[in-house]
Order: structure tokens, then sequence, then C-alpha cells
């Protein structure tokens, strides 16, 4: 995963509500990383969520996707069916 913000590398994995990047700081569970928004209309392209002012405030989305690639990036059809195969399998701790 990318942090949308400075675009570092981190660890993938659950993404606490208070979760920082370590680099920059910057909440990780917020709109600015999330699949769902639409950067170009900064919206979020679910139906059943609540509009948001501030894109880069940590959220409670029950909705929440990390985005996998850096903002304005488009990931793969390939990449996101991957990854969604690895979950079935992945152990829940």
């Amino acid at each position: 995963m990318i942090c949308y913000k400075c675009s570092a590398e981190l660890a993938d994995g659950t993404i606490g509500f208070n979760a920082v990047c370590d680099s920059c700081g910057s909440y990780l569970h917020c709109c600015r990383q999330c699949r769902l928004l639409n950067t170009k209309t900064g919206r979020c392209t679910s139906s059943t969520t609540d509009p948001v002012r501030d894109l880069e405030d940590r959220n409670y989305c029950e909705e929440f996707q990390p985005r996998r690639t850096a903002p304005g990036r488009r990931e793969r059809p390939a990449d996101e069916a991957r990854e969604r195969f690895r979950d079935l399998f992945r152990k829940n701790d």
C-alpha cells in the first residue's frame, strides 16, 4: 500500500481508525486513502455513505477499502481479483 500524501510504502493489512503513516503522520483511515473515492469529483462512489467535509481527516466509515496504489493511478482489475482471492485464505487473528 502507498500513502496518499507522501507516497511512502506501507505494510498491507488492517488499517485501524486512528492509524497514521509512519513517514508523514497523515491519517490512513481517510477518504483520500480509500479506493472508493472518485479522485476527479472528490466524492465517494458508494451510494450508502454520508458526505465528508475533510477528505484527509480520519473517518469511521465501515465501507473503507484501502487504496493499494498511489492516488491518480488505477488499480488493475487482475490485482484486485488476486487480492480478493488471497483474502479468502488469509487467517483472521
